[in-house]
């Protein structure tokens, strides 16, 4: 899910990428567009409140930007673990639900 403060990488992400053994580009192909996107973006690590690590893309601004993504919205991805390669699929526009 996106976050106004960044964009956490999935931790199944985390893990294929292998971040825990070293911080590492990523490129990002954002597929939902037309046509679709390619860059690379770095990545950075930050302490969890129970001691372990979570992970995120740098300059997330540029690719929330890029890819359309919201605060809030559903973002459905891939990652190829050959390749490194985070695809973002679909994006689902966040809708506030009336009670």
């Amino acid at each position: 899910m996106a976050d106004d403060r960044y964009f956490r990488i999935p931790d199944p992400v985390s893990r294929m990428a292998r971040l825990d053994e070293g911080l590492r580009d990523i490129t990002v192909r954002v597929m939902h567009l037309d046509p679709p996107q390619q860059f690379t973006n770095g990545t950075r690590r930050e302490r969890k409140n129970d001691g372990g690590w979570r992970y995120a893309l740098t300059n997330w601004k540029k690719f929330m930007k890029a890819a359309g993504i919201k605060v809030r919205d559903r973002v459905h991805y891939s990652f190829v673990e050959n390749d490194q390669v985070l695809s973002v699929d679909l994006v689902v526009p966040y809708v506030r639900r009336s009670h």
